[in-house]
């Protein structure tokens, strides 16, 4: 049989496919329009089939996407890592609700690192001879795009404390980075993707003087939140009734001052740096 020399890894190999690095030997018929057509065929379909069989089975069934991707059924899911850097991106292109991403005297007025964020804009105001409104909206539209991409330091953090919750039933870190994965996807996908578009056929139906506030959106998210909490721990970790409902309330509270708190500070600390 022939010998090929490999392009890309310099290896000499027999067959269609190298050996050492799995590159293909390529000739005339793979240079054929159709080729092109076929490979754009095969992303569409293969992209939109495991995009929507993972928001599906995360939607209606919480819990059975990491609990199958951690058994090992991985084909017809997305990944879950890609899947959430991909809700972020919608969520950056869409941003219907102010969501993560603050105004400037939310931080300024709060009440663990209120002082110092104070601090912080008054010192750039006098460095950069800008006036307060100047600084807040500077600081908003950067912070827009920082407060989406932070997001993944809540991954690590709560995929430790879930260890910590629920290491007895899940003994290896990476079960829970994965269910954590899933968790928060579906609180972008609740609270700032789907949530946005129900309040906004209600805003036709009803008129643009409708508007729900904070003090409603709030609990509207957090108690769809604690449902697919409660619902995906009992299928993922099987544990029982009473310790679900308390695994769910503890998770969702420290998830609530985690981003209350850290990422927030976090987010305003970065976000200000950059002025």
């Amino acid at each position: 049989m022939q010998e090929f020399i490999c392009k890309n890894c310099k290896n000499h190999f027999v067959g269609k496919y190298c050996n050492n690095c799995g590159e293909k030997i390529h000739n005339e018929n793979d240079k054929r329009i159709s080729i092109l057509f076929a490979d754009v065929f095969h992303f569409v379909t293969h992209f939109e089939g495991t995009l929507l069989t993972s928001l599906k089975t995360i939607i209606l069934h919480p819990g059975k996407f990491s609990e199958d991707y951690c058994n090992g059924v991985r084909k017809k899911y997305f990944k879950p890592l890609s899947l959430f850097l991909m809700l972020i991106i919608l969520y950056l292109l869409f941003p219907v609700f102010e969501g993560l991403n603050m105004r400037l005297f939310y931080h300024t007025t709060h009440e663990m690192y209120g002082s110092f964020a104070q601090k912080k804009v008054s010192a750039l105001m006098a460095a950069k001879n800008m006036d307060w409104a100047q600084v807040s909206e500077t600081f908003h539209a950067k912070g827009e795009k920082v407060s989406k991409f932070l997001l993944f330091i809540i991954l690590p953090v709560m995929a430790t404390l879930s260890w910590l919750l629920a290491f007895k039933k899940r003994k290896y870190y990476y079960d829970h980075f994965i269910y954590v994965t899933e968790n928060t996807s579906f609180l972008l996908l609740w609270g700032f993707l789907v949530l946005p578009i129900i309040m906004l056929f209600l805003r036709i139906i009803f008129g643009t003087n409708f508007l729900l506030g904070d003090k409603i959106t709030g609990p509207v998210i957090l108690t769809g939140m604690l449902l697919f909490s409660f619902i995906s721990v009992k299928r993922f970790f099987k544990f029982s009734i009473w310790y679900c409902i308390i695994y769910s309330i503890i998770y969702l509270g420290l998830l609530v001052l985690f981003i209350q708190n850290i990422y927030k500070f976090i987010l305003f600390y970065l976000t200000i740096t950059q002025l």
